[in-house]
């Protein structure tokens, strides 16, 4: 049951967070193409695009028949659930696959702070306890970890 409540709790706060970080214009909203073509109806001044067509995206998930739309909310949720979860290699394994995806290294970064800040809150340790906590250390780094990794071989 407390890993039902940590699961419904960690989507809401992450979603909640990146919904807001969208909506106040941070650096991971969708942009038009680099080259300020406006082919997509977007603004050629401020790069905002009219339509998001990674929204409207449906891929197959690996391993299933099933599919899902692809957005950045959607890339990113899978970070946080499977940080609480406390799988480390999971973790990694999921930003390596929001990268894929088309997430950015900001947006991802923003994630891991989100959950991290969570993990730091006073009422989520009262009411998950100290295990809890705990077990989300070593998901978080390898998380961490991986996005460098990531960083490190786009720049080369």
């Amino acid at each position: 049951m407390k890993t039902l409540l940590i699961l419904v709790l960690s989507l809401t706060f992450l979603s909640l967070s990146v919904a807001f970080a969208q909506t106040t214009g941070a650096s991971g909203s969708v942009k038009a193409t680099a080259s300020g073509d406006a082919s997509n109806n977007g603004c050629a001044k401020c790069g905002a695009a009219t339509h998001d067509e990674r929204v409207a995206a449906v891929k197959q998930i690996p391993g299933t028949n099933e599919t899902m739309v692809v957005g950045s909310i959607e890339n990113l949720i899978p970070i946080g659930v499977l940080t609480v979860l406390g799988c480390e290699k999971c973790s990694a394994e999921a930003v390596n696959w929001a990268l894929q995806q088309g997430s950015s290294f900001d947006d991802i970064e923003r994630t891991l702070r989100t959950v991290a800040a969570m993990q730091k809150l006073d009422c989520f340790k009262e009411q998950f306890g100290p295990e809890v906590n705990s077990r989300m250390e070593k998901p978080l780094a390898a998380a961490k970890e991986a996005l460098a990794q990531a960083r490190t071989r786009a720049s080369k």
